[in-house]
């Protein structure tokens, strides 16, 4: 891939045989148009498709807010495209045995500079409420005591997850998930982070650990 400093687009269209030219937030680029697959794809290339699948899916609930909150976008890849690697890498490939190991311990779903969250407990009063606490280390810093808890939840050896926003605020110390039918039964994996109150800074997210319901 090029980045066109001159531009080829004004005046012209379509493709020019293999080279597609394209405006990525204001960058123009140059790219080669992939060839048209004529085999089967490999085992380990079915593998490769397989994981990008799973990262989609597991982003899926979360996907807008991690186009706003993971980092910063840094030349051609957005704050999407470095949480996107960031799944990517906690689903590990066997290519021995074909298989895919998620470390939920790798993941993050939220990049930035505000005051982090620090954990503390999770437990089950009863069997269809999970509760986590955390400490409101925000105290001394008035502002910081409203900061919003965002919860990230994500069943063990499935792709799917649940995210809920804006749950409790930072001096709250607790919050209770309502776990549905679903949930019940399964191991589950948490994340939580915070973001202000004008939504324009979040701290990094930190993984809680894992449970079972």
């Amino acid at each position: 891939m090029g980045k066109i400093y001159d531009s080829l687009l004004s005046g012209s269209s379509g493709r020019t045989g293999r080279i597609v030219i394209a405006n990525v937030n204001g960058n123009e680029i140059s790219r080669i148009r992939p060839r048209k697959r004529t085999k089967a794809p490999s085992q380990k290339q079915l593998l490769i498709q397989q994981r990008m699948k799973m990262v989609i899916d597991f982003m899926a609930q979360y996907r807008a807010y991690a186009c706003k909150h993971f980092g910063y976008r840094v030349g051609l890849r957005s704050c999407y495209n470095q949480a996107f690697t960031n799944v990517t890498n906690s689903f590990a490939l066997d290519y021995s045995n074909f298989t895919i190991t998620q470390n939920y311990n790798q993941v993050s779903f939220s990049k930035g500079n505000l005051l982090a969250a620090i954990p503390q407990t999770m437990s089950l009063p009863s069997p269809e409420i999970l509760e986590i606490t955390w400490q409101n280390n925000g105290i001394t810093t008035p502002e910081r005591e409203t900061d919003m808890l965002q919860i990230l939840m994500a069943i063990e050896d499935e792709t799917n997850t649940f995210f809920i926003e804006n749950a409790a605020q930072r001096q709250d110390e607790t919050y209770n998930i309502n776990l549905s039918n679903h949930q019940l039964g399964k191991t589950l994996h948490l994340w939580i982070d915070f973001r202000s109150l004008e939504q324009d800074s979040v701290s990094n997210s930190v993984y809680l650990g894992s449970i079972n319901t």
